[in-house]
């Protein structure tokens, strides 16, 4: 805003005696009067009053008022404009005429007692154009323009008397708002390049891979070529040398010197060898283990040795061995020759016990007509009753043969001319598939779990006669479920499986897992001539699982006999944060579910779990080993029955 601007350029008593001539006014001013009780008036259009007229005039003070026209220019910068959003605001500058309208606006302007005329001016076209910006974005800044002046297009006399008039409205966005708009012009123009590049970019990526892709093809016919040039070529260290030379005949000097440094490693390995060999002759000589009847023979054993070392064959002529008279060259000696049958015997075959009859009753044994549902057949025991040779209190034992789909076609393997070979473990009548799934998100657990698996491990291949009759696999549990052993009889050979800590935990996949291998292990084993028995899967838990109750429908069509002929049984563990609801429903029988108290912690109930796997998986290998089908279950120490603990 200008400097201030006072329309009111005099203001002076009525004289009351007559002492000259009426003082005169300039063409541009209007002459007000005004009387002692604050009246005004103005006479013919502003003229001044004469001389007789101010004796008994009952005017007291004389005021002459500008009529002239002014120009100036506002910006609204105290009261902006705010935009649509409520947060940007325009800068709004007004270019503005105004005027005193004629002697009506002299008296008005006299009696409102206005000195500066642009405060007035400028409260008008904030009152103006107040709230005209919430109807206009920031970006639309020229609209507002527009808006504005059609709003102030034609004068306007104010009450004061003033005359508004010739507003020029410019309307733009402040710093901040231009600095807004300014960042989304340039992110468009960014973005304009981008799709405007975006064609010869993909085109140039494409046209790089194609090229690629036919460096790779010529490399893997280049590798083809050079696969089939040395198809005939022996791999040894002199034959890779010689093709070494054919392909870089210009470093002979290289070649050599490889050659001359396999001699040297030959000679050297040759002489580490003899003198080990020497050593364990020695060795053995002074400790009477080698006879004089053995030199010759260790004698080439050690050349053979020697020879190998230097790059030969290691083959050596040996003394022929003594023939046993009248032995065929296959026949062992007749001491290591277990008894034939008798003359006329017709051979042996031992048949398995029928999947309905598992065996003679004995000791808890329960009658016919006791068997558990879904265990296979009528001769499983009742519930509370111990298995044959268990002995365990409150154990439960279950006859485990399948039902008529799973009937044994085969019978024991035979031994041609006999029994079988002395030193060897004799087929078992049964074969029982054995799944672990064990939860690997319980990362506290995991130590305890593996130590146990080991352990499970190592009984096995201590028992040959008890890993017989079993098949074992080992499932890790969590957002996926993963093979950690598949299914094999456990021997020295056998990897011992580990479980990795991973998040997560899903029921639904694991038991769609099983559905899947389970059914396909059955089939195979079958194959192989076992006869199998229903297969049991251990569940260890250590929290509830992610999908809540979703994974119902997944347990159904593995535990469902009618729909899955090799529906297992299912023994559920829950320890830590594990729900009990669930592992009652995950377990097949009420009995068949256990639960960790409430106040133990999860490493030591993991501790007992791995012992239950243990025990239990090698107790029912043994009862198998002794034709006894059954198994039995009992609770881990310190656990109870999951429906206990609800």
């Amino acid at each position: 805003m200008s400097d201030p601007v006072s329309l009111i350029v005099s203001r002076e008593p009525v004289p009351r005696v007559a002492v000259g001539p009426t003082k005169a006014k300039d063409p541009h001013l209007a002459v007000v009067y005004a009387t002692a009780s604050g009246e005004v008036d103005c006479f013919d259009g502003g003229r001044p009053m004469t001389a007789s007229q101010q004796v008994f005039s009952r005017y007291r003070t004389r005021y002459e008022v500008d009529l002239r026209p002014r120009s100036r220019t506002a910006v609204l910068g105290r009261n902006p404009i705010v935009s649509q959003d409520g947060v940007h605001a325009f800068e709004v500058k007004v270019d503005f005429s105004f005027r005193v309208d004629g002697s009506e606006g002299a008296k008005n302007l006299v009696r409102a007692g206005i000195d500066d005329a642009l405060p007035l001016v400028h409260g008008y076209l904030v009152r103006r154009f107040h709230g005209a910006g919430q109807r206009f974005a920031i970006e639309r800044s020229f609209e507002l323009q527009h808006h504005l002046n059609q709003l102030c297009a034609q004068p306007i006399v104010l009450a004061e008397g003033l005359v508004v008039y010739d507003c020029q409205v410019s309307v733009r966005p402040d710093a901040k708002s231009l600095t807004y708009l300014e960042s989304l012009i340039d992110a468009g123009r960014r973005e304009t390049l981008g799709q405007a590049d975006h064609t010869p970019n993909l085109g140039h990526v494409v046209r790089q891979g194609e090229l690629e892709a036919k460096q790779q093809e010529l490399r893997i016919e280049q590798a083809a070529r050079q696969a089939e040039a040395l198809r005939g070529v022996p791999i040894d260290s002199e034959s890779l040398i010689r093709q070494y030379m054919n392909t870089h005949p210009e470093d002979a000097a290289g070649a050599f010197e490889m050659l001359r440094k396999l001699e040297e490693a030959r000679f050297a390995t040759a002489e580490l060898q003899n003198q080990r060999a020497l050593e364990l002759f020695q060795a053995m000589a002074d400790k009477n283990l080698v006879q004089a009847g053995d030199l010759e023979v260790m004698r080439h054993l050690l050349n053979g040795v020697v020879m190998r070392a230097a790059g030969g064959d290691g083959t050596a002529a040996l003394p022929a061995t003594p023939q046993l008279p009248g032995a065929r060259p296959w026949d062992a000696p007749a001491g290591q020759l277990a008894p034939g049958p008798a003359a006329g015997a017709a051979p042996h075959t031992s048949a398995p016990p029928s999947p309905y009859a598992p065996g003679p009753p004995g000791p808890g044994t329960p009658t016919p007509g006791a068997g558990v549902p879904g265990s296979g057949g009528p001769g499983a025991a009742a519930p509370g009753t111990a298995a044959p040779g268990t002995g365990a209190p409150g154990a439960t034992g279950y006859a485990a043969p399948y039902a008529p789909p799973y009937t044994p076609t085969l019978t024991q393997p035979v031994h041609p001319g006999g029994p079988a070979p002395v030193g060897t473990s004799p087929t078992p009548a049964y074969t029982a598939l054995i799944y672990l799934a064990l939860d690997e998100s319980a990362k506290d657990c995991l130590a305890e779990l593996n130590r146990g698996l080991s352990d499970l491990h190592a009984a096995l291949c201590a028992a040959p006669e008890v890993s017989a009759g079993l098949r074992l696999s080992v499932l890790g549990m969590a957002a996926t479920s993963e093979p950690r052993l598949q299914l094999a009889t456990v021997t020295p050979a056998t990897a011992t499986p580990l479980l990795t800590a991973r998040p997560g935990l899903s029921y639904t996949h694991a038991f769609q897992q099983l559905r899947t291998v389970v059914g396909q292990d059955v089939g195979v084993v079958k194959a192989q001539g076992g006869q199998v028995l229903r297969p049991i899967v251990y569940v260890v838990s250590g929290r509830a699982p992610d999908e809540g109750g979703g994974w119902r429908d997944a347990h159904r069509a593995l535990t469902d006999v009618e729909t899955n002929p090799a529906a297992p049984h299912v023994i559920a563990l829950g320890l830590g944060q594990a729900d009990p609801f669930a592992i009652r429903a995950v377990a097949t029988r009420p009995e068949f579910g256990f639960m960790a108290p409430p106040h133990q912690d999860a490493v030591s109930a993991a501790h007992s779990c791995a012992a239950f796997l243990r025990d239990g998986v090698v107790g029912y290998g043994r009862r198998i080993a002794s034709g006894d089908p059954q198994f039995s279950v009992g609770p881990p120490d310190g656990f109870r029955l999951a429906e206990d603990a609800y």
